[in-house]
């Protein structure tokens, strides 16, 4: 497979390590002992929270491991022992960030304290604003740093590259196209493949042409600003198909009395996205991982995202020549489910709804998707590889991501 090179005539070479003090020597891995794996681990949004779960749990089942951090309800469940919650500083947007100042900087601190106390391992779910600076710290103590899930560079801002690479001594990535972006950088970048395949593997579907889903996201400032919008989708649906049913997946980190007004419409609320889908003929999504999620069980679709106004106005400039936003049609290079962002039209959300729901030529394209996200076993291959276990080939069951995925990024971008 040749990976595509997306990201024009940035320099990615070498990148200096002078301000790193060396890893420090203590046996991790399988022949580490007895003595537990010191772990420190941050997730800044609900799904980071669910792949470090997962991972963590993936490592446990090959020695003991001492976990705290920056922990979710899903990370909580696992057993790491939370030094700041998920739920109070997950954001999205520069002006949505604002409100999160207070919580995010009480959880760096809390972070870097535990790292001071003595720590084998720093690992860090996506974020990379707040997780590579912590990371950069992690090194300068001697710790070793792993980051879980590749920023976008491939998207925006691929200067990003040599930064990540400074900051990180192991990046794992979910997508088969993203180390080789790294080349060069001295990173030691993997594919593992995507963990979903193995979290959704129990989940069958028995679709009815009047049910469809609603999941309008796992951060509370997205839900605000999207459910109206799919509410008012919802009476569209309802107009033209009598006893249409609908039913809206919760995630965790959203406080279910946000939800009040749908469920007074007559939306049956449930926790999280496999119940919301198990009888849906198609479903109204916010952007993110749940693209990928629908993908993985066939669940047809509607993307649609909205962020402030300033945080839309910078992002375009940033991302200006980005062909597409949801996950999905980013990984086949094409329009394979309909988009619709920033400025959305109840209307329209309603008539692609209807039509996705009856379009046969919508599972060949989510097939497609699936085949992108490797194997199912990523947490097992994320342990191994973050413990020195797994090869550096990795997994190769998908077939290649077409070269470039439709991103013509400016090279001279920041």
């Amino acid at each position: 497979m040749t990976p595509p090179v997306v990201h024009g005539g940035i320099d990615v070479g070498a990148v200096a390590s002078s301000c790193d003090a060396p890893p420090r020597d203590r046996p991790v891995g399988r022949a580490r002992g007895a003595r537990p794996l010191g772990l420190v681990v941050s997730a800044v949004e609900a799904s980071g929270d669910s792949l470090a779960a997962e991972l963590v749990t993936a490592l446990r089942n090959v020695g003991p491991v001492e976990a705290s951090g920056l922990a979710g309800p899903a990370m909580r469940g696992a057993g790491v022992r939370p030094l700041a919650r998920v739920e109070d500083v997950a954001s999205a947007g520069l002006v949505e960030i604002a409100g999160r100042l207070g919580p995010l900087r009480a959880a760096r601190a809390a972070l870097l304290r535990a790292l001071r106390e003595g720590a084998d391992l720093l690992l860090v779910v996506d974020g990379p604003d707040f997780h590579l600076p912590l990371a950069r710290r992690a090194r300068r103590l001697g710790i070793r740093t792993v980051g879980y899930v590749s920023p976008q560079v491939w998207a925006w801002r691929p200067g990003r590259v040599t930064r990540v690479a400074a900051s990180l001594h192991q990046l794992l990535c979910l997508f088969p196209f993203e180390p080789a972006l790294y080349a060069g950088t001295g990173l030691d970048a993997l594919w593992v493949g995507h963990p979903i395949l193995d979290r959704l593997a129990g989940v069958r579907r028995a679709p009815d042409p009047r049910t469809f889903a609603l999941l309008p996201g796992s951060r509370v400032q997205e839900v605000r600003r999207l459910l109206p919008v799919f509410l008012e989708a919802v009476e569209v649906v309802r107009a033209r198909v009598p006893g249409a049913r609908f039913t809206l997946g919760r995630a965790n980190t959203v406080p279910r009395a946000l939800l009040a007004r749908a469920e007074a419409s007559g939306v049956r609320i449930t926790d999280g996205l496999p119940g919301a889908v198990e009888e849906a003929a198609a479903a109204l999504v916010a952007s993110g991982t749940a693209t990928l999620e629908c993908s993985v069980l066939g669940v047809p679709m509607v993307v649609a995202y909205a962020v402030h106004p300033v945080t839309w106005a910078v992002g375009r400039r940033v991302a200006r020549n980005l062909e597409h936003m949801a996950l999905p049609n980013i990984l086949i290079g094409r329009r394979g489910v309909p988009e619709h962002l920033q400025r959305l039209d109840p209307g329209a959300l309603a008539e692609d709804l209807l039509r996705v729901a009856e379009d046969p030529g919508v599972g060949t394209d989510l097939a497609e998707v699936r085949a992108r996200l490797g194997a199912p076993g990523a947490s097992a291959r994320a342990a191994e590889a973050l413990l020195g276990g797994l090869a550096p080939a990795g997994p190769n069951p998908a077939p290649p991501i077409p070269t470039p995925p439709r991103i013509g990024l400016d090279p001279r971008e920041p």
